[in-house]
């Protein structure tokens, strides 16, 4: 009797009828399957709010534990850097190049401002080269009175940005023509600055970058060769 009432106590506790054996069986099962639910560590509360209303319902507690944690797969493969953007900025580049080597031939008392300049764009032709090998790194031959300039490019294809007009004008170091010779420098160079940023707008990632580096030079430039055809 003291079995059966045991049984019993457990059958009511359970909400089961008493004195069923199957049903005191059942209960221990279900006892036993709660208690290992108790043992399985439950998801942060972060994390839980982190998951979409039918993953709760669809998946189990394990599952979605496990989820929480999975990292989503990156490709690791570049866009292709736009080529035809590269040779349009390389050229702009180039014709700028060739207007102070013209400049410079032409008014030699600008030779100190005009010089340090002309490096930089030596530098953005060889930045574009250095990110898209398709992109020549020919610019026109250094001018001989440019001291403080870098190495001259040893290319023979430098010829094919030969300025036209200036290249030929007589030397003329008056006022006036310094002034007038650094305000074209100024316009040339905000041209080139407008063409990068269009050019930046519109290409790919990789070379995006690069051409916003050099709309803000030549930005800094025009203002500067201003400055000095005013003062």
């Amino acid at each position: 009797m003291a079995g059966l009432s045991g049984r019993n106590r457990a059958g009511r506790h359970l909400g089961g009828a008493p004195g069923r054996g199957a049903q005191t069986t059942w209960s221990a099962q279900e006892c036993d399957w709660l208690r290992s639910v108790r043992r399985v560590a439950a998801p942060s509360r972060r994390a839980v709010l982190a998951l979409p209303a039918t993953g709760l319902a669809a998946t189990g507690l394990a599952t979605l534990a496990a989820g929480c944690s999975t990292k989503l797969p990156t490709s690791s493969v570049e866009p292709p850097v736009d080529l035809a953007a590269a040779q349009a900025a390389a050229g702009t580049e180039r014709a700028l190049l060739a207007r102070y080597d013209a400049a410079i031939a032409s008014h030699p008392a600008l030779t100190g401002l005009l010089a340090g300049l002309r490096a930089h764009h030596a530098q953005h032709l060889s930045a574009l080269a250095t990110l898209v090998p398709g992109v020549s790194t020919a610019d026109p031959t250094t001018t001989p009175s440019a001291g403080g300039s870098g190495t001259p490019a040893a290319s023979p294809a430098g010829a094919a940005a030969t300025p036209t007009g200036p290249a030929t004008a007589p030397v003329d170091d008056s006022t006036a023509a310094r002034a007038s010779a650094l305000a074209a420098l100024a316009a040339a160079e905000r041209t080139a600055a407008g063409a990068h940023r269009a050019g930046c707008l519109s290409t790919t990632t990789r070379l995006a970058p690069l051409l916003a580096s050099l709309y803000a030079a030549e930005s800094c430039h025009a203002d500067l060769l201003a400055l000095g055809a005013t003062g």
